[in-house]
C-alpha cells in the first residue's frame, strides 16, 4: 500500500467513485454526508484547498482516503486544530484495517510531523451505528454534540497529544468543552 498526498487532480474521478461508493451505506442509514453526493469539480476544489492523501494500491487504486482541513483555510473544523475529513474507505477493502492505517499515517506524517499540532478534531453523525467506538478505539474522544443537520446530530471528537499545549489554544469554545470533558468524565 503506498500512501500519498495528493497535490494534482489526476486521481480526481477515482476519489469521487470512492466517496459515493464509501458513503452509500450512510445514506442507507439515513445519514447524508455531503461527500455521498459530491461532484468532480467540488473534489478538485478540495484537492485544491485541503490536504488530502490516499492509500493506493500497487496499480494506483484508492482503496482509502482522508483529508484536513486547516484552522486557517476556508473550511476549518469547529476548533483552531486540523481537522479530519472524507474518511472512507472502498467498500470492496473494508475490514482489512485502511482506515486505521490511513487516520495513523496522516496524524503521524502530516499532523504531528508536518503541522506540529497538539490535537486533531473530527466529526461524525451521532446516530451512526459504529463510527465514534471506531474512532474511539483510535485514541480520540467525544467533546461535543451539536446538532448542524436535519438528519444527524454531529458528535465532535478529539485526539489530544499535548495536553499543555492544547489547553494553551486560546479557544473559548475549545477551552470551554474541554473543561466540561474534565468535569463530566467523559
Amino acid at each position: 500500500m503506498q500512501f500519498k498526498k495528493l497535490t494534482d487532480f489526476t486521481d480526481t474521478a477515482q476519489l469521487t467513485k470512492l466517496l459515493h461508493n464509501a458513503y452509500a451505506a450512510d445514506i442507507n442509514l439515513g445519514i447524508h454526508f455531503a461527500a455521498a453526493s459530491i461532484t468532480k469539480k467540488k473534489v478538485q476544489e478540495h484537492i485544491a484547498s485541503t490536504p488530502t492523501f490516499v492509500l493506493q494500491k500497487e496499480d494506483d487504486t484508492i482503496v482509502a482516503t482522508t483529508s484536513v482541513r486547516l484552522p486557517w483555510s476556508d473550511n476549518p473544523g469547529p476548533f483552531p486544530l486540523p481537522h479530519l475529513g472524507w474518511v472512507a474507505t472502498n467498500p470492496d477493502c473494508q475490514h482489512q484495517g485502511l482506515a486505521k492505517q490511513i487516520i495513523t499515517q496522516v496524524i503521524t506524517n502530516f499532523v504531528k510531523d508536518e503541522l506540529h499540532a497538539p490535537a486533531v478534531s473530527l466529526g461524525t453523525a451521532v446516530e451512526h451505528p459504529w463510527l465514534q467506538d471506531f474512532y474511539h478505539s483510535l485514541g480520540f474522544q467525544t467533546i461535543d454534540i451539536v446538532r448542524k443537520f436535519k438528519d444527524h446530530q454531529t458528535a465532535y471528537l478529539i485526539n489530544i497529544f499535548d495536553e499543555r499545549r492544547t489547553r494553551q489554544i486560546d479557544d473559548i469554545y475549545l477551552k470551554e468543552i474541554l473543561s466540561q470533558t474534565i468535569s463530566n468524565g467523559r
